[in-house]
């Protein structure tokens, strides 16, 4: 496994050739599986057209995942019941909260505007946390979607906050579907170890 760069490929295929216990946190955007296109621009990413690609994905994440250790796993309110439900049956994962992502200003829709997207936080083992202060009530910086960004682009704050609670520096976080890159960027700012899986070439 080589660290510190984006690998581009099927996130499945990539894990399969990692070691068992090999990274110390995964946090992660999925595609959700609502095969839809994003923003003014209608922007779509790769491999949204199911949400069982995020399902099959959780398996192999499980196995590269040291014990005693979180797995942060961004969904939204249509896919959470479904997404909920298969880790429950099928994987060995513990839901431990769900954390909510407030926005500071609300995005594109009919007769109700989305302002909020939810945060998993499952768990291998027992895992430790650092922050006192972490509410499972998150607001972050804007970030100012144009046709060059990424659709699902999270804010470098929001994820710096995630990797310093559930991780030290030194440690190795795993991004399965990089998509812009964000969660890699925040771990280099903040002394992480990071590997990036990115299907899509032209965001690699």
């Amino acid at each position: 496994m080589e660290l510190n760069k984006i690998i581009h490929g099927d996130c499945v295929k990539v894990m399969r050739t990692f070691p068992n216990n090999s990274v110390d946190l995964i946090l992660t955007d999925p595609p959700y599986g609502d095969n839809i296109g994003y923003g003014f621009n209608n922007k779509t990413i790769k491999n949204n057209e199911n949400p069982l690609i995020n399902c099959t994905a959780l398996v192999e994440m499980y196995r590269v995942l040291k014990r005693n250790r979180s797995l942060y796993l961004f969904t939204n309110w249509k896919h959470y019941p479904f997404l909920t439900e298969f880790i429950m049956r099928y994987t060995k994962f513990k839901i431990r909260h769900l954390i909510v992502w407030k926005k500071h200003n609300f995005g594109l829709g009919w007769a109700f505007r989305h302002q909020y997207e939810l945060i998993l936080v499952l768990e291998k083992g027992k895992p430790k946390y650092n922050l006192k202060n972490f509410s499972d009530v998150q607001t972050s910086s804007h970030i100012n979607h144009n046709k060059n960004n990424h659709p699902h682009q999270k804010p470098l704050d929001l994820l710096s906050k995630i990797i310093e609670h559930s991780s030290k520096e030194g440690d190795v976080v795993l991004d399965p579907f990089a998509g812009s890159g964000a969660t890699c960027k925040a771990c280099e700012k903040m002394g992480r170890k990071w590997v990036g899986i990115e299907l899509d070439e032209r965001w690699v």
